[in-house]
């Protein structure tokens, strides 16, 4: 019988974080992603007109190579991050610039609406995806809601399989099943004893964060933290897809952190210093701070030592009996360094 729809409880989302493309697919290379919230894909395919002399109608429509972007939201929840899978490895995950060169696979199933749970059936129809790395990752962690991850991924091989005859014969790494992982049951739960992380999580004494922050930094209401590797095709004669998809250096990371504000944002900006006598020495007004982020979960956002202060903004307080905020907005480049607990079984 055929569904009638996909909601969330019909999907898994697996990830090969070594890009193994079996032919055909093995179910084991796969490592099923806990906490998903939600999942996009698009498919963009590339076209690019020729006219001719003599005739107003098109010539040719010609069509270039596929692009697919996926973006996968979760929990954090103590399971391993989607970003560790996404670099390979948690050393891989260590180093952006290592990071944004690992590809993997990823398997999206959607199994019968009848059923309970995804634990241990085997999906209707299942999209796999090879060669795909990362294009952005971001953080968001906030007094309401939960903490997420979301990291956005980029390929141009994709393929579905319904189980019967591929249809594709170019992609057998697609002419497989990824079995619903046995921790999708009703038994199933966050890895972390504590639960989905949320406000009360954050672990604000191991956590460094930028001294240029009135009130050492309390009083936090939010921190995202993103990154994006940018993507360019490389191409060679002889073959119509791109031999790889470099990312773009340098690789710019942000981190808002938004405060209530008690007494304004304590930031000077003078074109000619804050110094009564100028000298070279004097005439900057930002220093260089480090910024580390650490959850009760064992996660670990480390970028580094080199981030400065690119705006800040004051806002709110209206007549209406709003709070006044503040934001911080801090850069840096190529350094982004992420860890957490859980492991990689595959």
């Amino acid at each position: 019988m055929a569904n009638n729809r996909i909601f969330y409880a019909m999907q898994q989302v697996a990830v090969d974080p070594q890009n193994r493309k079996t032919r055909p697919a093995a179910a084991s290379e796969y490592q099923a992603v806990p906490g998903v919230q939600s999942v996009s894909m698009t498919t963009s395919f590339s076209l690019e007109q020729a006219f001719e002399l003599g005739q107003v109608e098109i010539y040719e429509n010609i069509e270039g190579v596929p692009s697919i972007e996926m973006t996968i939201n979760r929990l954090l929840d103590g399971s391993v991050p989607l970003y560790v899978l996404g670099a390979g490895s948690f050393e891989n995950a260590d180093v952006v610039t290592t990071a944004a060169t690992n590809e993997v696979g990823i398997a999206l199933g959607i199994f019968d609406e009848a059923s309970s749970s995804v634990g241990g059936n085997t999906p209707i129809s299942q999209v796999t995806i090879v060669d795909a790395v990362m294009t952005n990752v971001a953080y968001t962690m906030g007094v309401d809601g939960n903490f997420t991850e979301e990291v956005g991924f980029s390929s141009n091989e994709k393929a579905w399989y319904l189980g019967g005859e591929h249809e594709c014969t170019n992609a057998l790494w697609a002419s497989g099943f990824v079995t619903g992982a046995s921790r999708f049951d009703a038994a199933d739960a966050p890895d972390s004893v504590m639960g989905v992380q949320r406000r009360e999580y954050f672990d604000r004494t191991n956590s460094v964060l930028p001294n240029e922050i009135p009130d050492s930094g309390f009083k936090i209401q939010s921190i995202n933290v993103s990154a994006d590797f940018g993507r360019e095709d490389l191409f060679q004669l002889g073959d119509k897809g791109p031999y790889a998809k470099a990312a773009t250096f340098p690789i710019e990371v942000s981190c808002s952190i938004e405060v209530l504000s008690t007494g304004g944002d304590q930031i000077n900006a003078v074109s000619s210093g804050c110094t009564a006598v100028a000298t070279c020495a004097s005439l900057n007004q930002l220093t260089d701070q480090t910024i580390i982020i650490k959850t009760c979960d064992g996660t670990v956002l480390d970028l580094g030592a080199k981030n400065k202060l690119s705006s800040v903004s004051y806002g709110g307080g209206d007549a209406g009996g709003g709070n006044v905020t503040t934001t911080f907005d801090y850069v840096t480049y190529n350094k982004l360094s992420i860890s957490g607990s859980g492991s990689i079984t595959v």
